[in-house]
């Protein structure tokens, strides 16, 4: 503000009184000069009267006439034709001036200009050559500098005044309002913070009154907008969490139910449709947990607060456990490698469980059967590393870098499995985003997928598909 609109209203006052003060100078001195020569040319005139004309005549070599003493006004004649004078002593002929007279007797012109303090008259006169010409010179008369020079102070003055009035009264006062407008402007629907602009109860004012009152009203539509939309979003977030506490029991009963009628049948056609099922009970079960997780982070929860003192061993575990149910009906190997110490972070334990359970449960629904799924959690120096590789289909490369955007599922994935959205794996890369993990995905040989999570620097612990099906037989995984 200060560099642009106050010190740009400041500077064009400045200027446009100084110019005003400048012009009004030159005009009043022009005038009132001009005014000087209009009043006193015909007075000038009436001196060279008959007898002036006939004593030039008579011996135009030695006639001069003083007509104002005190400015040092006087009078030579001239002859028309040649533009001469008979007498030695008169001063040249202004020709611009005469190049000015009308060709009428008693014509003049008169300059009250000149740049050497000099002012002049040139007039026509009735008699014949060479007295037919008179140019009268003088020095500016003192009445008129000391009028045009008060005139000038007066007009410079008023207009100094003007400006310092204008500014100190209408400018800086109207940059100070602008600045606590813009001030508030910024702070516009924050939660505090904000000062009203407009002068309570006052429903006049000028138009940066009004510009503030509408301010002020923006301010308070956008607080019920935002609270009104708080109360929808912790209403919804309620709403979420007794479905996903409610659909958790019988989905939990669900799963054993048809684990327990899958382990009690013979036909290969029922047992499959019993997995099914059962595989559809864990998709339903993830996705309700993840809608849940979904309508918090789009609705602005940090996953950083709420934060404790996690064991990633022990959410590995659980993680583990509750997929092998699932593994187990599709024949698929789900190993798990873990340190023997405790691997202790500082995240929010729901959103970390559900972030990481999203991984391993992709790499058990959509891996193909009679596969391999190793879970591999390691510790290093500045933090730990988790991978979950599996030897399934995996991801055409040109697809690797849209995994964990919301709703991206490849081609080969849909036509796979026509479930899911997506939407585990965007939940997944939120949540390690916003509390500093790195997640990052990588195609394995022959075949296969590596979701990597790390909290830091570390060294590559990428297994190849066709060695997860060794880790077990060779001791590594557990």
């Amino acid at each position: 503000m200060g560099r642009s609109l106050g010190r740009r209203i400041v500077l064009t006052t400045l200027i446009a009184g100084l110019f005003g003060a400048v012009a009004a100078l030159v005009v009043v001195a022009r005038v009132s000069g001009e005014a000087f020569g209009a009043q006193i040319a015909p007075l000038l005139m009436e001196r060279f009267d008959d007898a002036a004309a006939s004593s030039c005549l008579a011996a135009p070599a030695a006639w001069s006439q003083s007509l104002w003493p005190a400015v040092g006004m006087r009078g030579y004649a001239y002859d028309s034709r040649s533009h001469r004078a008979a007498n030695p002593a008169a001063p040249p002929l202004r020709a611009d001036l005469v190049a000015q007279l009308g060709p009428a007797p008693e014509a003049f012109t008169v300059d009250m200009r000149g740049g050497d303090g000099r002012r002049a008259m040139v007039f026509r006169t009735a008699a014949r050559p060479p007295c037919d010409l008179v140019q009268l010179t003088w020095r500016n008369p003192t009445a008129v500098q000391r009028a045009s020079r008060v005139v000038g102070i007066s007009a410079i003055s008023a207009a100094l005044f003007a400006t310092g009035l204008g500014l100190f009264v209408i400018v800086l006062p109207l940059v100070r309002r602008i600045r606590r407008l813009g001030a508030a402007a910024i702070r516009v629907g924050e939660a505090t913070g904000y000062q009203a602009v407009a002068p309570s109860g006052d429903a006049g004012g000028d138009e940066i009154d009004a510009l503030g009152r509408v301010l002020d009203r923006a301010h308070l539509r956008i607080r019920d907008d935002a609270r009104l939309l708080d109360d929808q979003r912790e209403a919804l977030e309620r709403h979420l969490a007794r479905i996903a506490h409610d659909l958790r029991t019988p989905l939990t009963s669900l799963q054993i139910a048809l684990e327990f009628a899958a382990d009690r049948v013979d036909q290969p056609a029922v047992r499959d449709s019993l997995t099914g099922a059962l595989r559809d009970a864990v998709y339903l079960s993830g996705l309700t947990h993840n809608l849940r997780l979904a309508s918090r982070l789009r609705s602005g929860w940090d996953p950083n607060h709420d934060v404790a003192e996690v064991d990633l061993v022990d959410v590995i575990t659980r993680i583990v456990g509750r997929s092998r149910l699932l593994a187990r009906r599709r024949q698929i190997e789900l190993e798990l490698s873990i340190p023997d110490d405790a691997v202790r972070v500082q995240c929010n334990a729901v959103a970390v469980e559900q972030a990481l359970a999203n991984v391993v449960d992709n790499a058990v629904a959509y891996g193909d059967p009679s596969g391999h799924v190793a879970v591999v959690l390691a510790t290093h120096e500045r933090g730990f590393a988790l991978e979950v590789s599996d030897d399934g289909p995996g991801v055409p490369p040109a697809s690797l870098p849209r995994l964990g955007q919301a709703t991206f599922r490849s081609d080969e994935a849909r036509q796979r499995d026509p479930r899911g959205s997506g939407l585990g794996l965007a939940i997944t890369a939120e949540v390690c985003e916003r509390i500093g993990w790195t997640l990052a995905f990588s195609a394995l040989e022959p075949r296969g997928l590596c979701v990597e999570i790390r909290s830091g620097p570390s060294g590559h612990l990428r297994l190849e598909g066709r060695e997860i099906g060794k880790l077990a037989e060779s001791g590594t995984l557990e």
